[in-house]
């Protein structure tokens, strides 16, 4: 990107304020409504985030990998602090451009909990073991979110916007029924971790291409300084078209074009067995019956399929109600639990 002076990459930043002011999202509409429901109270977003971050799957996505799993280095990413990243340029973005900051952080926070074990190599495992081709992590986050947490599995109650937002952060769900902060966080999601991920790989000293490395050297010479600029021109083109947006500018099309080149590298970064953990696990919940296979190991960590799946020891049922994954089994029906469809997001209401 081309070397702004401090002055005017401040007046410019500052030209974008409220650009999409009347874009705001002020409402939306939630799954159940009780009498005297004290937890409803208030801004419904602001509801929204702090029910998420009280959650067991918000727990569990501290010892999810991000890029590499268990990491011996304390500061590599895992996929919590990734989404606290996404949370943090959400609400810049959001707060910046004028819309509603406390729905931009519900989605952000929410956006991840569906991932597997093992990010998305575990995700494609999982795909290609039990056949079901539209299993992902977007749709698995609003089905936990309704049909797993809490007690009896009730759900979060959480508002559509915030549920729809969730699952339309990744991949090809992109709809005109969008929000403007539904696009805020796609787009803060991919800052975060293009950014962050490329930090990490020098960090656990992996390689990457000088065609990378230049591009990303186009963008800043920092983590930070490379985030504040993309924000600066995403909100730039956002005052520009009318909505949250980033692909028209020189800048969108050469993140679009840095987000491909990270994806090139992710093969190589990433390249781990993880059937050698997640296989004797299915295995045995297939065999178990005590939760669907593919409902169970993604409701685990990097960390308890890794113990799981050692070779060191045989499975048992014992093993398993020792998670996480137990306290779920415990908490619900069993009829219920293999009634959960893990593809249909079930927002018809």
């Amino acid at each position: 990107m081309k070397k702004i002076p401090d002055n005017e990459l401040h007046a410019r930043f500052v030209a974008t304020k409220g650009a999409l002011s009347h874009l705001i999202t002020t409402t939306s509409h939630r799954r159940h409504t009780w009498k005297f429901d004290f937890h409803s109270m208030g801004d419904p977003f602001t509801r929204d985030y702090s029910v998420i971050q009280f959650s067991k799957a918000w727990r569990r996505m501290a010892v999810k990998n991000q890029v590499a799993s268990a990491p011996d280095i304390p500061h590599a990413r895992n996929r919590m602090t990734h989404v606290c990243e996404v949370e943090g340029h959400a609400a810049r973005m959001a707060d910046h451009l004028g819309l509603n900051v406390m729905l931009a952080l519900s989605i952000a926070a929410g956006h991840d909990i569906g991932h597997v074990p093992y990010g998305h190599q575990g995700e494609y495992y999982l795909q290609q073991r039990s056949g079901v081709s539209s299993f992902t992590h977007e749709v698995m986050g609003v089905v936990i979110a309704q049909h797993i947490e809490r007690g009896a599995g009730v759900g979060l109650n959480l508002t559509h916007a915030t549920l729809d937002g969730m699952f339309r952060h990744s991949g090809k769900n992109v709809s005109p029924s969008m929000t403007q902060e539904a696009w805020v966080v796609r787009f803060a999601d991919k800052i975060a971790y293009l950014f962050a991920d490329f930090n990490d790989f020098d960090r656990l000293n992996w390689k990457s291409s000088s065609e990378l490395k230049d591009l990303m050297n186009w963008f800043g010479h920092n983590q930070r300084d490379r985030s504040f600029r993309t924000i600066m021109a995403l909100c730039e083109e956002s005052k520009e078209e009318g909505r949250v947006c980033f692909e028209t500018s020189e800048a969108g099309r050469n993140f679009d074009l840095l987000r491909k080149l990270m994806y090139d590298e992710y093969t190589k970064v990433v390249e781990q067995s993880v059937d050698r953990f997640l296989g004797p696990v299915y295995d045995f919940l297939e065999k178990s019956e005590l939760i669907p296979p593919l409902l169970g190991v993604t409701l685990l960590t990097d960390e308890e399929v890794k113990r799981l799946g050692s070779e060191r020891q045989l499975i048992s049922s014992r093993h398993i109600m020792d998670t996480g994954l137990g306290e779920i089994i415990t908490m619900n029906e069993k009829a219920k639990l293999f009634s959960v469809n893990v593809t249909n997001l079930d927002l018809d209401w």
